[in-house]
């Protein structure tokens, strides 16, 4: 029997030990490539387009940068952080983010647009339970009906503070805050190191400026990713103590995460797959329970969402466009001004083509798969060219397109009453424009950072991995990274889709830069003593 579990366990080892190897190797090339290569749009105050470009460097002043960057924390190591708590540090800088927060959202006004405005729109006509031409063929709502629970999600805010979309844009605010102290504490359930810590929520805090921009992005992101982080911190305290209450909460915040976005099945799976994983690691009796726990708690949102939508509401949900047209979506081209991989109309020409016909459309995305792939086959250059480019328009974006989240773009041009008072805002417009002075201080801040945080995660994941010290609590977050790199290199991408994904780094770079931290240090004092 021993052997059998010596056996068991050194073959998860052997899993998670060259997977996380990978994870750390995919994470370096970004780092790397993030040095000499930045993604950018070219964006004014009235135009905001997505079209990817690409700007080539030497990468030297992100060297020194970085250089400078290790040695300050190298010495606030050593010098600040034994002099002050993690709650002097914490509390001071989420109070001071979240009042830049409110301030932006209330400056800028910035109203919803494109999909957003359509929500906004759909949830005011469902608070009036009147949704009968939105479920109509070819309108919203019958083409993407799993935005269904986003605008239910919605309705609640509406139905208390008024039809207001900055109602939601205001609760982007809490919700980001709340991922700051929501991701501190997973780094607690990580790595019980206090200077980590520190490390880890002057991180947390950088990222706040790109919270800043996204704020005001009237969707599910935001408010997901807070749902899927309470449900990662009740799997770690699971993981760390074996107690089935946290997987039954865990569960119920996940189905809500998948609710507002559906996105966060990613999060989903990676859970499931380290739940898997501990059972097998560490069976017994008990273990029965926890798949069932976690699966039950989380169908119990979606399904009760259902039953009341269908029967409370008397609406039918459709199917709508099949998931499996975004796939060939993704790797169809998209013609001269669209990015690679991107949102191009494929799916609804797609699903139009097919009389709207959902089998249909199914079996036509299939035989344009294959006909894609045949092509990919024989022509491999544009295979590497198609995928590169998709990949480095999704991940070398430093801004990951957040300030282009916040730019007023046609509401400038639509909207004479905004286009005055935005005018007058002199400074906000040299913020989101990309020839903006203050637009290239972000950028070269958001580069630097990009660098730091992928360059010092993988080093942290390598370690870890070359230390032996990698478990099922470390191995969490790494898995639901690469889960979400590999879903947008098949599914369509935006850089926008991800930043979720590069959030879960922060603990890891944290854990990098403290071990750099702690090597310097000790070299210091091995001269000292020499001298």
């Amino acid at each position: 029997m021993e052997n059998k579990i010596s056996l068991k366990n050194r073959i998860i080892s052997f899993l998670l030990k060259y997977g996380l190897i990978i994870i750390s190797i995919i994470i370096g090339i970004l780092g790397l490539c993030s040095i000499f290569i930045t993604a950018y749009f070219e964006t004014t105050y009235n135009s905001a387009p997505e079209f990817t470009r690409y700007r080539f460097s030497v990468g030297i002043k992100e060297i020194i940068l970085l250089i400078i960057f290790t040695i300050l924390i190298s010495f606030s190591y050593k010098k600040i952080f034994p002099k002050i708590s993690n709650t002097l540090l914490l509390i001071p800088l989420s109070i001071f983010i979240f009042i830049i927060y409110i301030l932006w959202i209330y400056i800028l006004k910035l109203a919803p647009i494109a999909d957003q405005i359509k929500i906004h729109e759909i949830t005011r006509y469902f608070i009036g339970n009147d949704l009968s031409f939105h479920l109509s063929p070819t309108q919203y709502l019958f083409l993407y009906p799993y935005q269904f629970g986003l605008i239910y999600f919605i309705s609640f805010f509406y139905k208390i503070f008024g039809e207001n979309y900055m109602v939601i844009e205001y609760f982007n605010t809490v919700c980001s805050i709340a991922n700051f102290y929501l991701l501190y504490f997973i780094t607690k359930e990580i790595f019980e190191d206090k200077n980590l810590q520190k490390i880890a929520i002057l991180l947390i805090a950088g990222f706040s400026l790109y919270w800043l921009f996204f704020n005001v992005h009237f969707y599910g992101n935001i408010i997901g990713l807070t749902f899927a982080l309470i449900s990662i911190l009740l799997i770690l305290k699971y993981l760390n103590n074996n107690k089935l209450l946290y997987l039954l909460f865990a569960g119920l915040s996940t189905g809500m995460a998948i609710l507002v976005k559906s996105n966060y099945n990613i999060f989903l799976c990676g859970i499931v797959i380290i739940l898997l994983l501990d059972i097998i690691q560490n069976w017994n009796k008990k273990k029965i329970f926890v798949i069932p726990i976690f699966i039950i708690s989380y169908l119990f949102i979606s399904f009760s969402y259902n039953l009341i939508i269908e029967k409370k509401y008397s609406v039918d949900l459709p199917d709508g466009v099949p998931m499996i047209n975004f796939i060939y979506m993704g790797m169809s081209e998209n013609g001269d001004y669209i990015t690679p991989g991107w949102y191009n109309d494929e799916t609804l020409n797609v699903y139009y083509d097919s009389e709207c016909n959902t089998e249909k459309s199914i079996e036509r995305s299939k035989e344009l798969i294959r006909e894609r792939l045949n092509y990919y086959a024989n022509n491999p250059n544009q295979f590497f060219k198609f995928y590169s480019q998709k990949i480095g328009s999704t991940w070398l974006n430093p801004t990951f397109q957040t300030i282009w989240c916040s730019t007023p773009g046609v509401r400038y041009i639509w909207d004479g009453e905004y286009a005055t008072y935005i005018s007058y805002h002199k400074t906000i417009l040299d913020m989101v424009s990309s020839n903006g002075r203050l637009y290239r201080i972000e950028e070269n801040y958001f580069n630097i950072y990009q660098v730091i945080i992928f360059i010092f995660s993988s080093i942290g994941i390598f370690i870890i991995c070359k230390t032996k010290t990698f478990n099922l609590q470390k191995s969490l977050l790494p898995i639901i990274f690469i889960g979400g790199f590999l879903f947008h290199i098949i599914w369509e991408t935006k850089a926008i889709y991800v930043i979720q994904y590069y959030y879960l780094l922060l603990p890891f770079a944290a854990y990098g830069i403290n071990l750099i931290s702690e090597k310097i240090i000790k070299i210091i004092e091995e001269k000292k003593t020499m001298q």
